[in-house]
């Protein structure tokens, strides 16, 4: 098997990766590799939600990076937190865009408060937020022509300079198993080192 891309890992990192390099580049052939079924990702089992600021008159992103910083006890890079934080309104739009499906009140999100969060930010969909997110990008990513999906295959290594003898510092594809046949595969990338390994 040929690809342009090859990811590992089929959770919201994965999948959102291969959506959004899917938009992109249609020319792109992807494939994406699951070790279970395209369900079965640590995504799933997440059941809080998401901590987003959404109403400005009450909370600000300065409050919600100070929460995050107090709440971990100076482990936090200051300048991540704030990245992510203002990224947030953007990725949950995304989400929402591509079909997640959010909890609503009368005049807009519900919103809950968790953990060290001072004011109530956590947009979540009933107990199993992460499920429907799973679910929601798994619909989306089944709509693009030019993404194949390679469920219950393990990777087993990646095809590297130690297999040609180069010194180039690149990634040529990987070995795979197929998991419930036990049949062992080659995928080849089209352009060394496209490839996103995240589980």
């Amino acid at each position: 098997m040929i690809t342009d891309i090859l990811v590992i890992g089929s959770g919201i990192s994965g999948l959102t990766y291969a959506i959004k390099i899917g938009e992109q580049n249609p020319e792109l052939q992807l494939t994406i590799i699951s070790k279970n079924n395209l369900l079965e990702s640590n995504t799933r089992y997440a059941q809080g939600g998401i901590a987003v600021v959404s109403n400005f008159q009450k909370d600000s992103h300065d409050k919600h990076i100070e929460d995050t910083l107090i709440a971990g006890a100076g482990k936090c890079d200051r300048e991540v937190v704030k990245f992510v934080v203002e990224e947030g309104n953007q990725r949950l739009q995304e989400l929402m865009d591509w079909g997640t499906q959010f909890d609503k009140k009368e005049q807009g999100l519900h919103l809950t408060k968790e953990g060290g969060h001072s004011e109530n930010r956590i947009v979540h969909h009933k107990d199993s937020t992460g499920l429907e997110i799973q679910e929601s990008l798994i619909r989306k990513i089944k709509t693009f022509p030019n993404i194949s999906l390679l469920e219950n295959h393990t990777l087993v290594d990646l095809i590297t300079d130690h297999h040609t003898g180069s010194q180039n510092k690149r990634c040529y594809g990987a070995y795979v198993i197929q998991n419930l046949e036990h049949e062992l595969s080659l995928i080849h990338i089209s352009e060394p080192t496209r490839l996103l390994s995240i589980s």
